[in-house]
């Protein structure tokens, strides 16, 4: 029995009046999707702010359709499991990238789309290369003449 001078009764009465109450463990699952989603719009953003600002401030380029193709793509799942397939159209493009005032003849296969966006050999595109290479190419719209 404990002596009412004991300095551990506060303690151990407090300790009993929290293990009474019930927990709600819904609210740490809230707590832990809130978080999820917020990482996930975070690297959102950055990813396309990091891609915007690429195409904003990079060399752009006209590159012309020479040959297109469609394939048949395999979707697989985080385990590599397949879990359907689509078609998608490539083709092999030809471009001049200009650095410091020399040109530079590139030559790249890049997916271009779907089927259904009708793309044609010799439509133009406006493309940026990575910095100092033909490499990394981002296709970002068609030239409507």
């Amino acid at each position: 029995m404990d002596h009412p001078s004991d300095p551990n009764i506060d303690f151990i009465e407090m300790r009993e009046a929290i293990d009474d109450v019930p927990h709600d463990e819904s609210t740490g699952q809230l707590w832990l999707l809130a978080v999820a989603v917020g990482s996930c719009l975070i690297f959102g953003i950055l990813v396309f702010g990091i891609w915007s600002w690429r195409i904003h401030h990079f060399p752009h380029a006209v590159a012309t359709i020479a040959e297109v193709w469609n394939r048949e793509a395999i979707m697989t799942d985080r385990l590599g499991r397949e879990t359907g397939r689509k078609t998608i159209t490539e083709g092999r493009i030809f471009f001049t990238r200009i650095h410091a005032g020399k040109s530079y003849p590139c030559e790249m296969t890049v997916e271009l789309g779907i089927p259904k966006d009708s793309f044609a050999v010799g439509q133009k595109l406006d493309v940026v290369p990575a910095t100092g290479t033909c490499q990394r190419v981002d296709v970002v719209r068609r030239i409507r003449d």
